[in-house]
């Protein structure tokens, strides 16, 4: 028994499967493009006075698993995996196959199929596994 199944679905709920993906794809870009974070350094800059805005990086010097992911997204978009390797080392491979998997689920959401999990206990345990992994390379690999 594996962790998720393809299962067929109706033609309404592939259409709004393909919206949501298209929503979620416009949402990430228009943030990395413009930054949160750096539009309140813009109007606010002695809010962050520090270099992270990571809070557990400032407070105890250890980065959080996701530091340096929005950096190194920007990089990616512009094309500059060793910039992107800088900030974070695994975001290339999270931010790859996060693609492959978006990709997929659309393409096959034309055929009027859709990604359920099967079994949230060993998916939760999978991305638990994923995050304390990629949180050890951000420790011992990554910019901060």
């Amino acid at each position: 028994m594996g962790f998720i199944s393809i299962v067929k679905t109706g033609p309404s709920e592939s259409r709004k499967i393909r919206i949501y993906l298209i929503i979620i794809l416009f949402f990430v870009f228009l943030t990395s493009y413009f930054s949160p974070a750096k539009l309140i350094r813009q109007f606010i800059p002695d809010l962050f006075n520090r270099e992270s805005s990571c809070i557990l990086l400032n407070v105890s010097g250890i980065p959080c698993p996701l530091c340096g992911f929005t950096r190194s997204f920007e990089e990616i978009l512009k094309l500059n995996i060793a910039g992107s390797f800088y900030y974070n080392p695994s975001s290339v491979f999270i931010f790859t196959f996060l693609a492959c998997l978006t990709l997929f689920i659309f393409v096959i959401s034309f055929f009027n199929y859709k990604i359920k999990i099967v079994s949230a206990d060993k998916t939760f345990l999978a991305l638990t596994v994923v995050l304390v992994t990629v949180w050890i390379v951000n420790i011992f690999f990554g910019h901060h």
